[in-house]
């Protein structure tokens, strides 16, 4: 008989248990997850940071967390972790009575891109495994992984030239009064060649022109084409080759900032956060104007928004003049040609960039 009670009492504590995490296993729990650097170069490491909290008296046997995260991030094996297929993560916790767990995961970052790992489902269950409840949690974990900076031997000779070319003429660039005329104002002029006299008279603001700019100002642009009757998709080891292109952008953009360069940057490629609108950086200088390069470089996806030669005419259309024209590319051809010397009938220089490894015609 006593045995007969022991089942009875042991048997309604389990349903009882088996009540109450299926309805409230997660109250008063609460799981955060970040990167401790949120911006790193390809091929560098960062580390995953998750902590879960018990606020409660009751202990919880079990908590699983499971998200989706690229296979271009790489976990290094640790307890308690699992991860299927190179993309699914999971994480299984213990949680006592009012405790709170701190779980650092290391990931090497493979792959240039922008990765978002916020997007986590979270399950906790009874001690007899029987039932669970569950939910979805929104956390704040981004993480930009620029692209590889190229070292200068690794550049094409193109870009090798264009550096010696711009370092000769800082050097034997003519006095800043030596003006040869005087136009009305565009979007990306220096404020230091406004002509304040020429605009008190105007009543519009006026600036002037010279024989060639003393500080040189660049503009990046990178074709995502592989060809110039690319329409659709791309073949992987095409997507491969144009990556070198992006790391190649991102060698000239850390150059110009160094070398106290004003340096812009635009494409025909897609934004991830922002398909549908223009890719476009006005030119600048400092660390934090690298920074929004490599951060658009980060984001770019190697697919072709719009043609190349609507770029073109977009800075055409603009007035840009008085530019250094980079055009990263994997191929040269009559349509850029005629692009190109419209752009110096404009006053700006064009420099093709061809990608290292070959040219694409």
């Amino acid at each position: 008989m006593t045995a007969f009670w022991i089942i009875i009492i042991v048997a309604f504590f389990c349903l009882l248990q088996i009540a109450y995490y299926h309805r409230r296993g997660l109250r008063r729990v609460s799981y955060t997850r970040s990167f401790s650097r949120g911006r790193v170069f390809e091929g560098e490491e960062a580390e995953l940071v998750e902590v879960l909290v018990n606020d409660k008296l009751i202990p919880v046997p079990w908590v699983r967390v499971e998200s989706r995260i690229s296979a271009n991030l790489r976990f290094a094996a640790q307890e308690n972790l699992n991860v299927e297929m190179d993309q699914f993560h999971k994480s299984v916790f213990f949680l006592g009575s009012y405790s709170r767990i701190t779980r650092t995961h290391k990931i090497e970052c493979r792959k240039r891109g922008y990765y978002d790992c916020g997007s986590v489902h979270m399950v906790a269950g009874d001690l007899l495994g029987i039932s669970s409840c569950r939910r979805d949690v929104r956390c704040d974990a981004a993480l930009y992984v620029y692209p590889r900076v190229l070292k200068p031997e690794e550049l094409p000779e193109n870009a090798l030239k264009w550096q010696g070319d711009i370092a000769v003429r800082r050097w034997i660039a003519p006095d800043p009064i030596l003006v040869n005329g005087i136009r009305e104002y565009r979007t990306g002029d220096n404020m230091r060649d406004i002509h304040w006299g020429a605009t008190a008279r105007t009543g519009q603001m006026q600036v002037k022109t010279r024989d060639y700019t003393v500080s040189p100002r660049v503009m990046l642009i990178f074709n995502s084409q592989i060809s110039d009757n690319l329409f659709g998709g791309m073949a992987p080891e095409d997507a491969d080759f144009l990556e070198r292109g992006i790391s190649t952008c991102a060698a000239l953009a850390a150059w110009c900032v160094d070398a106290g360069i004003d340096v812009g940057f635009t494409t025909n490629g897609e934004n991830r956060l922002n398909e549908s609108g223009d890719v476009f950086i006005e030119p600048r200088t400092g660390e934090s104007q690298l920074e929004a390069i490599l951060e658009m470089l980060a984001l770019l996806k190697i697919k072709m928004r719009v043609g190349i030669q609507r770029v073109l005419d977009t800075c055409l259309a603009s007035g840009m003049t008085g530019m250094d024209v980079l055009l990263v590319s994997a191929y040269w051809s009559d349509t850029l040609g005629k692009r190109a010397e419209q752009l110096r009938a404009a006053g700006n220089s064009v420099t093709y960039i061809p990608l290292k490894g070959g040219s694409r015609v």
